[in-house]
């Protein structure tokens, strides 16, 4: 279900610890050291909100947002509501608040940040943060974000030492706290967003698909009709989904080779967080520039389209139901058929969340399994399996 070489004296100027406890908005140098937790794909760093503790998600794509129990703890003041569309294409509308002495490590700190109010998010509380922090928590800020170390790097107002602009490339959008860059499809610029809290390396849009289909060189392997996935207002309508393998993608000199991915229905085309493993990935929010030093210059043979089972299988309705289906099973299983048992597992003691049910999936072995479905009062045993 689930989804060059480094220039070394550069990189240890940058894990210096430096400058006063001061504010976002002046004067003294920052540079801050911040290690973070990585779990369900997800990097994850302490905060402290008017003197509460608690834990962030970093989301360079996202807008900040924490859930109402906290707002209310930190006690922040209304700001009035925002809409916003989520990875679905969902529109929602939520109210905001501002909080006030936002502490990110120990000398980055922001006298107030907007937050949008999120209600109760099975998800959040699974993992033990209370929000996300979006692009606009670190706009006033150079980050740094090195996988092999687990670390963010935060420095404030100047770029860290021995980092040339020239050696970035600009944003292309007009939104300020969004890295969204152009990357070479084959022979093709692509616009694509810098997404750390998008699971993956890449979240092809299906607006981009139909417009370098034919002159991308990119292949369909498979295709299903279902959810692509669980975004901030809840699960998606359900759409057609396909699997391509693209031949080439480069991101500023590293080439990327036999890369697979789903297509999504957001309008913009995502590289997601898996792209920290291949290099150190510098965002530059004030001078709007992006940054990507590779850990090995070799081009890199991402394998093809992803192998994912032929369901998917998420709580809905306030049961378990199958929300995606690939061409293989389209004929044994419809969406929304209730799921009651997974390869053994019954789920009628399961908790209602998309962690506990992938986790049933993972623990799997084999390429395939089978599920339960109940149907018109009758159950039935069906096959699932892994594919291309």
């Amino acid at each position: 279900m689930k989804r060059i070489a480094i220039l070394t004296g550069l990189w240890l100027l940058l894990f210096l610890i430096c400058g006063q406890n001061i504010t976002a908005q002046i004067k003294n140098k920052v540079c801050d050291t911040i290690p973070y937790e990585f779990i369900r794909e997800k990097i994850i760093i302490p905060v402290t909100v008017n003197g509460v503790k608690a834990k962030y998600i970093v989301d360079t794509g996202g807008k900040t947002g924490t859930m109402h129990d906290a707002v209310t703890e930190m006690k922040a003041t209304a700001a009035g509501y925002m809409n916003i569309s989520d990875m679905n294409a969902q529109g929602a509308s939520y109210q905001e608040a501002n909080l006030r002495d936002v502490s990110i490590g120990n000398y980055y700190t922001i006298r107030q940040l907007k937050t949008m109010v999120f209600p109760k998010n099975p998800f959040f509380t699974e993992l033990g943060v209370v929000g996300i922090l979006g692009g606009d928590a670190f706009g006033q800020s150079v980050v740094t974000f090195d996988s092999r170390s687990k670390i963010m790097v935060i420095n404030y107002p100047y770029r860290p030492e021995g980092l040339k602009v020239t050696d970035g490339v600009p944003f292309v959008n007009d939104t300020q706290h969004h890295s969204i860059i152009n990357v070479r499809l084959g022979k093709n610029d692509l616009r694509v967003l810098f997404d750390t809290g998008a699971s993956g390396f890449l979240l092809y849009s299906t607006e981009d698909y139909n417009k370098l289909a034919k002159v991308s060189g990119m292949q369909v392997t498979n295709h299903a009709y279902g959810i692509v996935a669980a975004g901030i207002t809840g699960l998606g309508q359900p759409v057609d989904i396909k699997k391509v393998n693209i031949p080439s993608i480069r991101i500023m000199g590293k080439e990327f080779t036999n890369v697979g991915s789903t297509t999504t229905i957001m309008s913009t085309t995502i590289i997601g967080v898996d792209l920290l493993k291949y290099g150190k990935v510098i965002i530059d929010y004030m001078r709007r520039r992006f940054y990507f030093f590779p850990f090995e210059e070799e081009k890199v043979d991402m394998g093809g389209a992803p192998s994912l089972w032929n369901v998917s299988i998420l709580p809905r309705n306030k049961r378990f139901e199958i929300t995606t289906v690939w061409d293989s099973i389209k004929d044994k299983v419809a969406f929304g058929d209730q799921v009651i048992n997974i390869n053994g597992t019954s789920l009628e003691d399961c908790p209602m969340s998309q962690m506990a049910v992938e986790e049933i999936m993972n623990a799997i072995t084999d390429d395939s399994g089978y599920i339960i479905i109940r149907k018109d009062d009758r159950e039935e045993k069906i096959e699932i399996r892994k594919e291309k």
